[in-house]
């Protein structure tokens, strides 16, 4: 039994040596967690083991259990330093973005504040040219409507005229058609 026992813990061995050098590659935590598991499995074998007298465990099993123990106390202190180290790493990660990211956000936010600027700028410009467009579009509007107002002026004292004209052309005619008739009455000679 104790034969097998050491040809197990000497597979273990090999095979973790094995393992190790594919683990290297793994994570920390996660070649410290296959270790605990091998050690569990090992107090779990030791602890079946009856090789007294009497069928019990032995001082030497008890003896080897204990030592499992041992190894899976301490390994399980390497887990939580492992995990403590893993969070401590994490969360410098998350500082390190974090500040990447504020740093991102303020240049962002210059950016944005530099665009919204020279937009204002723009808008003030467009403003500017939009008051001289109407100051000029007022002037010439006003220009139109003096020169509506002379040539309306104008053409109302034409038609006044003009009626005026029409008035004493019917004037003439109607004196005429009356002269007219004046002289196309006979005259009348008086006997005498």
């Amino acid at each position: 039994m104790k034969k097998l026992f050491t040809l197990l813990m000497l597979c273990l061995l090999v095979i973790g040596a094995q393992a190790q050098s594919e683990q290297e590659k793994e994570d920390k935590l996660a070649r410290l967690m296959s270790e605990r598991e091998q050690l569990v499995l090992e107090y779990q074998y030791l602890k079946q083991q009856n090789s007294s007298f009497w069928g019990t465990q032995s001082k030497k099993d008890l003896l080897s259990i204990i030592e499992t123990l041992k190894k899976i106390i301490n390994l399980d202190s390497e887990l939580v330093a492992a995990v403590k180290e893993n969070s401590l790493r994490q969360f410098a990660h998350q500082t390190v973005q974090s500040k990447r990211e504020s740093k991102l956000t303020i240049e962002d936010q210059r950016n944005f504040e530099k665009q919204i600027s020279s937009l204002k700028g723009e808008v003030k410009t467009l403003e500017s040219t939009l008051r001289k467009k109407d100051r000029e579009m007022a002037e010439l509007q006003s220009q139109v409507k003096a020169s509506y107002d002379v040539k309306y002026g104008k053409d109302k004292v034409i038609t006044v005229l003009a009626v005026g004209a029409f008035i004493l052309l019917l004037y003439a005619v109607f004196l005429q058609v009356r002269l007219n008739k004046a002289n196309s009455k006979p005259k009348r000679k008086k006997k005498v």
